[in-house]
């Protein structure tokens, strides 16, 4: 399978801080949309953007049809337009983002509805803002997508199921270009994994490789790989508690084949953790710890800056006088080498609560992404984090020089790059041969 990149993640330039800075002083959250129901209620993950910088994403749920939207912000003004509504038959509770192909067409998954009350892939064609079901699961083929589809330079659509196929522990599948027909290519049987709610990623040869919520030695969640051609599926890794456990997002990976992501759980304060699993020998390492304060339990996958720096959501801590104690969820940092955990912004409610979503970003370095909850009418938002101006002069002793020398060599790393959203695969990344994004969900 050539497997070609995924389209439309934004591409940005390098997001570096002084030493002697945390970041969180260098962001500024604004949110960028209120849910209302009518507009959508809860939106489960991210973003993705066309070459205008438009952004496009799904909510689970409306105040229409109780199905769910698929909705569009433009660029500039950020006024948010509903693409698209669901209706049960065509789908019911997208729970993962869209992706956009070359010619602008949407394409995604529901968790729900369809023919069989089992979810679908579906299509919605440019222009049209009609939703076409490209396939509809039967139980048998598997139930219940909960991640992005990748695709490869035929078009034909790769995704997982979290539920269904022969040992109903959820399913590898494909969805034939043109035809549309569904065909299942790997089942989870606990073993080998059990429950992938996140989507897939591709090195060049086609292999993929995803993570499991459960299965494994221990039932507390795997990585595990799909073989190109023979669709074998193999765990690669198997978390214990102490490495974490849970792992729902998606990975990332670097040049070097190195995958990385998050854990629900487990780690040194049973909060989750992010890790990396190394190429060749599979080693599990944990780079960081959540533990109340800078966050709580991650949904999400990573991105990366082109120096190896990770960046994140969790879905709880941050401002632990919020929500019993449990926070409203933060964005986070962990910065290559030290691996120091650092928390960007903490929600509170009032901006936003609850992420669940994977960021992208542009390429002056902003961060986008959405709220499941919080937020004027506590229904969601989309929200952006900017980058907060370096100072011009020394502000403050020991570190006045590390900061200008730090500017100097951003704006003149700026001016070397791209002021313009690019047009990569995001949901499908490729191990080896990948152009060289300045900000993505590979790594170089």
């Amino acid at each position: 399978m050539n497997i070609i990149r995924r389209c439309l993640l934004l591409v940005v330039t390098v997001l570096s801080a002084c030493a002697s800075f945390t970041a969180k002083a260098q962001y500024t959250l604004t949110t960028l949309v209120t849910f209302n129901g009518t507009n959508g209620e809860s939106p489960r993950d991210g973003l993705i953007a066309d070459a205008s910088g438009n952004l496009y994403g799904t909510t689970q749920y409306d105040t229409v049809n109780d199905s769910g939207t698929v909705f569009e912000l433009a660029a500039g003004t950020h006024a948010l337009s509903t693409l698209a509504r669901f209706d049960s038959t065509n789908g019911s509770g997208p729970a993962a983002s869209p992706f956009v192909d070359a010619s602008g067409n949407l394409y995604g998954t529901t968790y729900g509805g369809g023919a069989n009350d089992a979810g679908t892939v579906f299509k919605l064609a440019v222009g049209t803002h009609a939703i076409t079901t490209l396939a509809s699961f039967n139980i048998t083929n598997g139930q219940n997508p909960a991640g992005v589809l990748i695709a490869d330079a035929s078009g034909n659509l790769y995704g997982t199921t979290s539920s269904g196929g022969a040992n109903n522990s959820g399913t590898v599948f494909e969805v034939a270009a043109g035809t549309h027909t569904l065909s299942t290519l790997a089942s989870f049987n606990g073993t080998n994994g059990s429950t992938p709610y996140g989507g897939l990623i591709a090195d060049a040869n086609g292999n993929m490789y995803g993570t499991t919520w459960g299965g494994g030695a221990t039932g507390n969640g795997t990585v595990y790989e799909v073989a190109a051609g023979t669709h074998t599926l193999s765990a690669l890794v198997s978390f214990n508690g102490t490495n974490g456990f849970w792992p729902w997002s998606r990975l990332i990976a670097d040049a070097s084949g190195n995958l990385y992501g998050t854990t629900y759980g487990g780690g040194a304060n049973s909060d989750g953790t992010v890790f990396e699993v190394t190429a060749g020998t599979h080693s599990l390492i944990t780079l960081a710890s959540f533990n109340g304060p800078n966050g709580i339990s991650s949904f999400a996958g990573l991105l990366a800056d082109a120096s190896g720096n990770l960046f994140g959501t969790t879905y709880g801590g941050g401002n632990l006088t919020l929500h019993g104690g449990g926070g409203a969820g933060t964005v986070f940092e962990v910065t290559a080498g030290t691996h120091e955990l650092v928390t960007l912004v903490a929600f509170d409610d009032l901006d936003g609560a609850i992420p669940r979503c994977d960021l992208i970003a542009d390429a002056n370095g902003n961060l986008y992404g959405t709220t499941q909850s919080g937020g004027a009418n506590g229904q969601g938002t989309v929200f952006e984090l900017s980058p907060v101006p370096e100072p011009s002069t020394i502000v403050l002793a020991g570190c006045g020089l590390t900061t200008l020398a730090l500017a100097a060599l951003r704006r003149k790393s700026r001016q070397n790059k791209s002021q313009e959203f690019h047009s990569l695969l995001p949901n499908v990344q490729s191990l080896q041969g990948l152009s060289s994004p300045k900000f993505s969900r590979k790594m170089d």
